[in-house]
């Protein structure tokens, strides 16, 4: 059934639609006044007393059944939502002629149908052109309010009677009475002048609200077009800036082997090993240089991979963040006894970083908790990142994954590199949001090749 407010278009419908019901009863004396006024005309032979009894009746009919059509919209549009194969237009048709017959059963009034078969055509056709927006009800009651006047004046001419036109007992009272006042001039003339100016009046409505949104609609495109353009500027700057990182980077590796040449030669041509303290120097910056040249090498090819603990990871990790400043309780938990995993280290750590990262950044410089749970699942290791933060809208949950997709003016390149860093170590991610809530990313890793394992596919 939907959420509570999703139902409230139907509750309000139902208490329009009872309200119109129980109208000819609460306006009885309004309509015991409208037959005095017609008996006082034809009594004075005053066609200005008949004037007014026929503007009554019109407005007292109009809005009776202005409440009929404005519920019947209600409950037509809750059905349509709650059963997708009814469509709209049978939905209001039905509703709306169903009220129509109880009112005559209730109350005998004899209602002609065939100006509500004209006004539900009008009205239908009104609204394939009535953008279907938060103000859809608001339009659409206002178009109702001149259709209803525009036919219910029809009601009052003469010779429209053969075509079942006014069949009440007010309508036909102020008819007979025109006939013999004026012999049908003045009603006839009148209202049908005033049903043209309500359908006249309908239709620039129309036309106004169509033009209207279409300058929503082409406004919505240019901002749209201005976003996709940002985005593509800031990924463009993103991989300017990449090449040449990458280029520095690679440029490291000269020097390094230069270091690591003069290195060998040192130990070639002076006796380091009669030196202990020597000896332990040399080793130190060896292993430095050597440990260097392959966080180079990750950097620069992906596809190398070393095994590490989870533990050794997380601490590279968590090194690089800055927390100084926030007011984040950052919790790491990592399960006992837990696999080595094969990943490149320095991508595999800077999507990790940029999950975090993000998480900071949805608290807005707020107080906030991330926990990290690091523990097996199946055959590999199982990363679990929940923030408390500002949480994702489930119609953004499916643009994240997207290049240049961001809500905070960032490139959008964070997430995209995460799930690459992730399929190309054979994992699968995972993302569940609620906004306002938190957010939880859940990144697993296989530890035997061949054993990837996909969240959505579960298992």
């Amino acid at each position: 059934m939907g959420s509570p407010s999703r139902n409230i278009p139907g509750i309000v419908g139902m208490i329009v639609i009872l309200y119109g019901l129980f109208f000819p009863n609460l306006s009885s004396g309004w309509g015991i006044q409208i037959q005095e006024r017609i008996q006082d005309s034809l009594a004075f032979e005053d066609s200005g007393r008949l004037l007014l009894s026929a503007f009554s009746y019109v407005c007292r009919s109009s809005i009776l059944f202005i409440f009929i059509y404005i519920g019947s919209t209600l409950i037509a549009t809750q059905l349509t939502r709650i059963w997708k194969r009814i469509r709209f237009s049978y939905a209001f048709i039905t509703l709306t002629l169903m009220f129509v017959l109880s009112l005559n059963i209730l109350y005998k009034e004899h209602y002609a149908y065939v100006p509500h078969f004209l006004t539900l055509a009008l009205l239908l056709l009104y609204r394939v052109y009535i953008p279907t927006r938060k103000d859809f009800y608001l339009s659409f009651s206002v178009l109702s309010l001149f259709t209803v006047i525009a036919f219910q004046c029809l009601s009052l001419i003469n010779s429209l009677t053969i075509f079942h036109f006014g069949t009440d007992d007010l309508a036909i009272s102020l008819k007979i009475t025109d006939r013999y006042l004026s012999q049908n001039e003045l009603l006839t003339t009148l209202f049908l002048a005033l049903c043209i100016v309500m359908v006249i009046i309908s239709i620039i409505y129309t036309i106004l609200m169509t033009l209207y949104n279409k300058q929503l609609t082409t406004l919505k495109e240019y901002q749209k077009q201005e976003l996709e353009l940002k985005r593509t500027r800031f990924a463009l700057i993103e991989s300017k800036v990449y090449q040449e990182i990458h280029s520095l980077v690679h440029d490291l590796k000269t020097p390094l082997v230069s270091v690591e040449g003069l290195l060998s030669l040192i130990q070639m041509k002076y006796p380091y090993e009669k030196d202990p303290k020597l000896k332990d120097y040399l080793n130190r910056v060896d292993g430095s240089v050597q440990k260097m040249s392959d966080m180079i090498s990750e950097i620069l090819y992906e596809d190398i991979k070393r095994t590490i603990s989870v533990t050794e990871l997380m601490d590279y990790v968590t090194s690089h963040l800055a927390l100084d400043e926030q007011l984040i309780d950052m919790q790491l938990e990592i399960e006992e006894d837990l696999p080595p995993i094969q990943v490149n280290k320095i991508r595999f750590s800077r999507a990790i970083s940029n999950i975090l990262e993000n998480s900071i950044v949805s608290f807005q410089g707020k107080q906030g908790k991330i926990r990290i749970s690091v523990s097996s699942h199946l055959t590999g290791v199982l990363f679990e990142v929940w923030d408390n933060g500002s949480g994702i809208s489930q119609e953004d949950l499916q643009a994240i994954w997207e290049e240049g997709f961001s809500t905070k003016d960032s490139t959008g390149l964070g997430l995209t590199f995460v799930k690459r860093v992730v399929d190309y170590h054979g994992g699968s991610i995972a993302v569940s949001s609620a906004l306002g809530s938190h957010t939880k990313i859940d990144i697993y890793i296989p530890s035997q090749r061949g054993n990837d394992h996909d969240f959505n596919r579960g298992g």
